[in-house]
């Protein structure tokens, strides 16, 4: 091939065209005799390098005489051209780059930018129909989806396959030959393990089949062929990747792992024999755990929350959803923050979860990421629950209610369930409502109408056989009937009988029994489980005389196989010293703008450096910062600090060209933790910069697809009215400054834009105006949307620009506020704005007498009065005690729920645009009631500036006190 004629580009497309059909037919008929089939990839053309760079000035010199029809007919090579763009992929601006390679891209005769990209699609599209090419799925997909063809068709960019290598690294423990079998089973798994990696990594991973087939080609041995990838693109892949050392080493412990799964044996098992009947279900990796803390009341019960993030594997969306939204727990009145499912800990209930409602649930989840958690998290099966006492004044649930001669335990049943009538059963407090407590302390010996008592309350005794852990100190035992290791951890057991006995048969999972030698004269046998997958197993354990094998004792042994990976937003490193955020993993924007929140938790009284670096996109450090903090650090410490140093000049200029912030904490000797936030992979973003004489300019960096982009620039102000601007060109910031958003399709990028101070000190009266006309649905809706354009835009890191959207969105929340309360109310909210640098009136007696008329009105009023001071200091306390006293009118306009109403009116009252996420037809609903009975907006505003007002006057006074 090399002796062909250099010129004439049609005939060399036509002789690729029909080379590479061959290939990739022949290619296409060996994937799909795998089962499950497995798709071509456009990377895998098989070209030499002399080839290939004959490919390259083939497209290019089609491309630069306008890519006429008779190019256009052999499409393959620019298939393959298009992938190869993809490899070079670093997450910035596909078409740009593709520009870059290919003059004449952007320009040329009779050219279309929008016809020739969607022709690339189509081509794609026909590679995927012709020769079983792979299909973009996934997120990425569908926010790019023309892009997604040739970065599919890459298998995996160069940048990417650094984390490719950790990633398959730090699953090592859990494959299985299941797994490494089955491609689509290794990319869920693997996707379920991706929390702690850069936001790009986790796009790609969400096309789990694609992840799956990289990862099974990549853990092949290093002779074999793989049927995933050919051998010359497999081979690329590991030599890019094995180029940095750690990825080398990553990348073959990786493989070491996988042959060994391969080469070993497993438990035999049986899968036509039945499983052995249980009085209680296997308890599931993901169930949450039931536990006592004895304090000065009672014994309190806590929810030890569970691990969810190993059902990403079942459905995609779990991980985003978990991060995001508030769970709820069935006991809890109030939600708990964002993200808390992401980090280990225990929670304290107030009343007994009921069964018939799923123990966790996310407050505005999806239904298929709820129903699944509902299926996969449970408690024990009632009616009574069984714990056993530990010294520190904690309790253990055993789920197996199995209980033992010479232990104490603490019951806990329903109210309608009789306790067993047994002279060692005391009555004991349980801190929660629906359920009594007993205290039982078992005698060393029990006769056979005591047992026959406890079998009634369904509880079980064992005297002549006991199974526990022994070896490495498992990662949770309760005692009696549970244990937990983490995958690659041994798994050993032993066996105690008081009764003689020559044989133990063990049975895993209903499997065939393993029949092994009890030790002559010894009390207790000792023996290792290999091989347990990740989930949960049960043990039965039978001990056996040589005389007909009859069985003279038996016990069960419930074990959890843990994945060893860290948690899904796991931050922490060191041992010492652990790091939390909330939301989990935030964003760097989030981070800036006070939206997040940041703890820390180690030895008390611990001096600690904290060090604050921003990146850039190639991870060089732009700017940083170092503070010393003493642990435990608070949430409120973390906001006095984050108030000070992210303001300092130096990491204020680095601000807007970073793309990650890396936030550390270290102690020698103690530990040290790590939290990275991105920027984020955004398809839209602004950019803003300052010129020399102080003015700024912001331009648009779009990675979409499409050229239809369109922006619209809203003025401080009119801040609900946009004016079109175009999205090419660079856009001058006014002296006024105001908000700029772009949108290409369902994808939107909005940034406040920072005004002149001059501007701001030389007009201070100037104030944005709110347009609206009838107190209707739709007008409410605009308000609430409006709202959130200001909210959710991007805030630069200036003090000017903060202010500004603040000044915004206060005026869109007392426009939609008088819009809804009626024109009184209105009046009294002009009252309350500031002129010049005059303080606010005092108007809560106004306030209050303005909320209602009506006797219940009045009383509602008077009870939000009383207490202000109470609610000041505490979100939730206002939640709870606002609902309370709603509780009334709000059945009277058709709420039932008055937390349903607490939840809904306060933010409409304060931050209306965080309610454009909720349900439209709930939150529909809610507004025409609020319509129908303004009172509710009226009260509830009353609750918000009341307690605003009095921290001022307190402020003011430096003195507190009641109202």
């Amino acid at each position: 091939m090399e002796g062909m004629a250099r010129d004439g580009s049609v005939e060399v497309l036509k002789y690729l065209h029909k080379r590479l059909h061959d290939h990739f037919r022949t290619l296409h008929e060996h994937r799909q005799a795998l089962r499950p089939a497995a798709p071509v990839f456009a990377l895998e053309h098989n070209l030499s390098t002399s080839d290939f760079e004959l490919l390259r000035a083939a497209v290019r010199g089609a491309v630069g005489q306008g890519l006429d029809t008779r190019s256009r007919t052999w499409w393959l090579p620019f298939v393959v051209y298009a992938a190869e763009i993809g490899y070079e992929y670093a997450g910035d601006e596909y078409w740009p780059l593709l520009a870059q390679k290919t003059p004449g891209w952007e320009s040329g005769p009779g050219w279309s930018v929008t016809t020739n990209r969607q022709r690339i699609k189509r081509w794609f599209e026909r590679f995927a129909a012709d020769y079983g090419g792979a299909e973009p799925k996934g997120g990425f997909a569908a926010n790019f989806n023309i892009i997604a063809w040739p970065i599919t068709h890459a298998v995996i960019p160069a940048d990417l396959q650094r984390q490719l290598a950790q990633l398959l690294f730090e699953s090592r423990a859990v494959l299985t030959a299941e797994l490494l079998s089955n491609p689509h089973a290794l990319g869920a798994c693997l996707a379920s393990r991706t929390g702690g990696y850069s936001e790009r990594f986790q796009i790609f991973c969400s096309n789990q089949s694609l992840l799956g087939q990289v990862a099974a080609a990549m853990l092949s041995g290093d002779d074999e062929d793989s049927p995933y990838l050919v051998r010359s693109t497999l081979t690329r892949l590991v030599d890019d990747l094995t180029n940095e050392r750690q990825s080398r080493t990553w990348l073959n412990r990786a493989k070491h792992s996988a042959n060994l799964v391969r080469s070993s044996g497993f438990l035999p098992k049986n899968s036509g024999m039945r499983p052995v009947e249980r009085v209680q279900p296997l308890t599931a990796v993901t169930n949450p755990k039931l536990l006592l803390r004895l304090t000065d009341g009672g014994w309190r019960p806590y929810l030890k929350l569970p691990d969810l993030t190993s059902l990403q594997v079942l459905q995609n969306q779990v991980g985003q959803e978990l991060r995001n939204l508030r769970p709820k727990v069935e006991g809890r009145r109030q939600p708990l923050p964002r993200g808390k499912l992401l980090y280990p800990g225990e929670v304290a209930l107030s009343t007994w979860p009921r069964l018939e409602i799923p123990i966790i649930q996310l407050e505005r989840g999806s239904s298929v990421v709820n129903s699944l958690i509902a299926e996969r998290c449970s408690i024990t099966q009632g009616p009574w629950w069984v714990f056993r006492k530990q010294p520190g004044g904690l309790a253990v649930e055993i789920k197996s209610k199995v209980v033992r001669p010479g232990h104490e335990y603490c019951l806990v049943g329903r109210l309608d369930s009789q306790p067993p009538s047994l002279p060692y059963a005391t009555s004991a407090t349980v801190l929660a409502e629906g359920v009594h407590a007993f205290e039982v302390k078992v005698p060393q010996v029990i006769d056979e109408a005591e047992i026959s008592q406890l079998v009634a309350a369904n509880l079980s005794v064992v005297t002549d056989v006991s199974v526990r852990p022994v070896g490495l100190v498992p990662g949770a035992w309760d005692g009696d009937g549970a244990v937990e290791w983490l995958a690659g951890e041994p798994a050993l057991l032993a066996v105690r009988s008081s009764r003689v006995t020559e044989m133990c048969a063990v049975t895993v999972d209903g499997g065939l029994p393993i029949v092994l030698d009890w030790p002559a004269a010894k009390p207790e046998l000792i023996f290792a489980l290999e091989d347990l997958a990740v989930g949960t197993h049960e043990i039965d354990i039978a001990l056996l005389t040589t005389d007909n094998d009859a069985t003279i004792a038996s016990g069960t042994l419930a074990i959890t196989i843990r994945d060893p990976h860290t948690n899904l937003d796991e931050t922490t490193e060191g041992s010492g010293i652990r790091l939390f955020a909330t939301p989990a993993r935030p964003k760097l924007t989030e981070l800036w703008n006070g939206q997040a929140s940041l703890s820390i938790d180690g030895p008390p009284n611990t001096k600690a450096e904290l060090v604050i670096v921003l990146r850039d996109d190639a991870g060089n450090a732009l700017a940083q910062a170092h503070h010393t903090i003493s642990i435990p650090f608070s949430d409120s410490a973390w906001e006095r600090l984050a108030g000070q140093e992210l303001q300092k000049r130096k990491l204020l200029a680095a601000y807007e060209e970073a793309e990650s912030c890396e936030v550390t904490v270290s102690r020698s000797g103690v530990g040290f933790a790590s939290l990275v936030c991105e920027r984020g992979f955004h398809p839209l973003r602004w950019v803003l910069t300052k010129q020399r004489n102080g003015k700024h300019e912001a331009r648009l960096i779009d990675r979409s697809d499409g050229d239809g982009t369109q922006v619209l620039y809203y003025p401080v102000e009119d801040p609900l009215t946009g004016e079109s601007r175009d999205s090419r060109r660079l856009i001058s910031v006014p002296p006024s400054g105001g908000l700029l958003q772009a949108a290409s399709g369902n994808v939107t990028a909005a940034i406040v834009l920072p005004p002149e101070p001059n501007r701001l000190r030389q007009r201070p009266g100037n104030r944005p105006v709110i347009q609206f006309t009838e107190n209707s649905l739709s007008e409410m809706q605009q308000l609430i949307f409006g709202h959130r354009r200001w909210l959710d835009a991007h805030v630069p890191a200036d003090p000017f620009a903060h202010h500004q959207r603040e000044q915004v969105l206060n005026e869109i929340t007392t426009a939609l506020v008088s819009l809804a309360a009626g024109s009184r109310w209105a009046h009294l909210e002009r009252k309350r704005v500031p002129a010049s640098t005059r303080k606010p009136l005092d108007v809560l007696d106004e306030m209050q007498e303005l909320v209602g008329q009506a006797p219940k009105q009045r009383a509602t009023a008077q009870q939000i009065a009383s207490h202000l001071w109470q609610w000041a200091d505490s979100p939730g306390a206002l939640s709870e005690g606002f609902a309370s006293a709603i509780r009334i009118i709000a059945a009277a306009s058709g709420i039932d729920d008055p937390h349903t109403a607490a939840d809904f009116l306060l933010p409409l009252v304060t931050r209306p645009g965080s309610l454009a996420s909720w349900d439209e037809i709930e939150r529909d609903r809610l507004l025409e009631c609020v319509q129908r009975s303004p009172v509710l907006v009226r009260a509830a505003r009353f609750a918000v500036l009341g307690i605003e007002d009095l921290r001022e006057a307190s402020n003011q006074s430096g003195v507190g006190g009641s109202w």
